[in-house]
């Protein structure tokens, strides 16, 4: 772990909900869930780009559930390990990032069945626009004895502008026959349709742009109840789109 370390614990049977929206002085997340736990862990950058690791561990029936709104600007790289280390630990993963400019962004995330009844599942959305480079990547494992564990990746890149580079890599190694696992990887251009239908109703190409941008990252507002994130969410798309 890095030197600027937070260390986040909750204890068993406890619930906690944490947000993050200043990273200044973390480098990384150090999380351990007891057993029962349940930790709700909002993250939320709208200012420069920030190298991150983040790892926890969860124990016995402990749950995680983990989202990212990331607008940030600049050079990133986010590494999440999540050790269900537990049996019947569950953890969830959701991701909506927008890229511009020359931002060069890398989300790698991934987590590890180590017991029995295991549950992960992960959604990555992203926007790559003008000479951004956006990678979403991960590998989610089910190791040997880690039976009746469910698994799934699934990442979405839309790419606005020829010079933007976009990549989906989810990848899967499992150890267990008695396991459902998945994954599915979608990269494409902005749908010339879609523009066309939002354009012939009057908007102009900006504005069709920012629409379809908002409507495809808006979903991740969602799970902040706090209105200054959802105005922040909108703004800057409206800014930097």
């Amino acid at each position: 772990m890095a030197n600027n370390t937070r260390k986040i614990t909750v204890d068993d049977c406890r619930s906690d909900e944490i947000i993050i929206d200043d990273f200044t002085a973390i480098d990384a997340l150090d999380i351990c869930l007891g057993s029962g736990a349940v930790l709700t862990l909002k993250l939320a950058n709208f200012g420069v780009g920030k190298n991150l690791e983040i790892a926890a561990t969860l124990k016995d029936n402990a749950e995680l559930l983990a989202i990212m709104a990331d607008f940030s600007s600049g050079k990133s790289a986010v590494h999440v390990r999540v050790d269900l280390a537990g049996i019947n630990a569950r953890g969830t993963w959701k991701l909506s990032s927008l890229a511009r400019g020359d931002d060069d962004k890398h989300f790698d995330v991934s987590f590890n069945h180590l017991s029995p009844n295991t549950s992960g599942l992960m959604d990555n959305y992203g926007v790559a626009r003008d000479s951004s480079r956006l990678v979403f990547s991960g590998v989610n494992e089910i190791v040997k004895g880690a039976k009746n564990s469910k698994t799934r990746q699934s990442a979405k890149i839309i790419v606005f502008d020829e010079g933007a580079i976009a990549k989906a890599d989810p990848q899967l190694r499992i150890g267990e026959n008695k396991v459902e696992a998945s994954h599915a990887a979608i990269v494409g251009k902005l749908s010339d349709e879609h523009l066309f239908y939002l354009m012939s109703r009057g908007l102009s190409l900006g504005e069709a742009k920012r629409l379809i941008t908002y409507g495809y990252l808006k979903p991740i507002a969602d799970y902040f109840a706090d209105e200054k994130v959802k105005s922040q969410i909108a703004r800057i798309v409206e800014e930097r789109v």
